[in-house]
């Protein structure tokens, strides 16, 4: 790569929620460092959207994977970021280290154990640059509490106590109405929390030995619906003035995450997201969907060094944060997400001290950092400073499929022996 350029150009597969929201979103926003020059998206409205943001001339838009390889089988950007749902990634990252891009892929990265060990056993093959769209590992305040686990200062991690509190609305938004309410796509650990299992082994930079589980869906079930409630929220429910899941206090405020709105598509204006609620699957009532992801779970895990670890999942909070609390041999670390501080206590000199690092922007700030260090690391060639390699993505995808199989049946699970049985399927296949 040229030490004179100071840009990048990239081709899209995606272009929902994340792919215009975010990644479309940072090339707007800093068009002196990257450009989207295709994009790859089967719906037309939303292709014919971004395309138009972006400036994408109509023989770079494209319906499908396969249309977009087969017209361009080799390379025609710096690099490509797939962004669509999780049941046609494994094709995309084929083709595209087949190609040479550089690649951000976000994860997870397979529908399940067997497709993400093939998938990460390929990229790893791969010489040029594959990051994962792990970005919590960039948010400034993970990236403090880091720093302060390896300084040495507060002696060594003895155990983490670690929580993601979805509130209730994106519960019901995005795993009861939404796209990952079923496990026929990922189990819930997966789809929301590889986050917090990548975080896990950030935080500990060790192997994961075993794990257990438990967990269910209790709330979101059809005898737990208000008497008389219909099939969709505006077909006249008589709960409607309480139920906190009524879709017109959820998606009327002016405070609405433009996220929700985006996972629908493009809507001209109120009128027509009213319309579209009396059908879509957003505008059904939480009590009569298909969902059958948990809706609390809670892990138990031992890392290699006698480090252990608890992680909870839960849809019933008023506030969504994550909560991370370190216990050190001479000291605790707590980081609490919604007050964006840290607070710190040492025990040999009885010193507390709270930090806020600077941040803003989803995910704490890792949106916009992940795609700085996917255009730097282009631009430098450095790999050196990529925190989310394909290597280490394995590992948190094989802690999330073997805490869903320790749930299902009731047994604590040695994650090596998880991984060899997933490969002797493999083998076998």
């Amino acid at each position: 790569m040229s030490h004179n350029k100071t840009s990048i150009s990239i081709v899209l597969i995606g272009a929902g929620n994340r792919g215009r929201g975010i990644f479309g979103q940072y090339a707007l926003d800093f068009p002196h460092r990257a450009k989207f020059v295709a994009v790859v998206e089967p719906d037309a409205d939303r292709r014919a959207s971004f395309s138009a943001a972006h400036a994408i001339p109509e023989d770079r838009q494209f319906s499908s994977v396969a249309e977009f390889f087969a017209k361009h089988p080799g390379k025609i950007a710096d690099g490509l970021i797939i962004a669509t749902q999780e049941n046609v990634r494994a094709e995309a990252i084929e083709l595209a280290l087949e190609a040479g891009y550089a690649v951000l892929c976000e994860k997870p990265l397979g529908l399940n154990a067997l497709d993400v060990i093939a998938v990460t056993d390929t990229a790893k093959k791969h010489e040029g640059l594959f990051m994962v769209c792990h970005q919590m590992r960039y948010a400034p305040l993970y990236r403090t509490l880091k720093r302060l686990v390896v300084s040495g200062e507060y002696g060594k991690v003895v155990n983490i106590e670690h929580s993601e509190n979805l509130d209730f609305e994106h519960m019901a938004h995005s795993y009861v109405r939404g796209y990952f309410n079923n496990d026929a796509l990922t189990p819930m650990i997966l789809a929301k929390s590889c986050h917090d299992m990548d975080l896990l082994l950030y935080l500990t930079a060790a192997k994961p030995l075993r794990i257990s589980s438990f967990g269910s869906l209790s709330h979101f079930r059809s005898e737990n619906a208000p008497a008389g409630a219909p099939k969709y929220c505006l077909d006249g429910c008589p709960a409607a003035a309480t139920c906190p899941y009524d879709v017109q206090r959820a998606y009327f405020r002016p405070n609405t995450d433009p996220a929700y709105l985006r996972q629908m598509g493009i809507i001209k204006d109120r009128l027509h997201l009213m319309e579209l609620l009396k059908t879509s699957r957003f505008g059904r009532c939480v009590y009569h969907c298909d969902n059958n992801v948990v809706d609390h779970q809670v892990c138990s895990i031992e890392f290699e060094g006698g480090v252990t670890a608890s992680f909870t999942m839960t849809g019933h909070n008023a506030i969504e944060r994550r909560r991370t609390r370190i216990q050190l041999t001479d000291g605790e670390i707590e980081l609490d997400s919604f007050k964006k501080t840290i607070e710190i206590r040492k025990f040999s000199t009885g010193d507390f001290e709270v930090l806020t690092p600077p941040l803003g922007g989803t995910h704490s700030g890792g949106d916009v950092a992940i795609m700085q260090n996917f255009v730097e690391t282009i631009l430098s060639g450095n790999q050196r400073q990529v925190l989310t390699s394909v290597a280490e993505s394995l590992d948190s995808h094989l802690l999330a499929f073997a805490a869903e199989r320790s749930r299902k049946t009731n047994q604590c699970l040695e994650i090596s022996d998880f991984e060899a049985g997933v490969r002797q399927l493999q083998q076998n296949d």
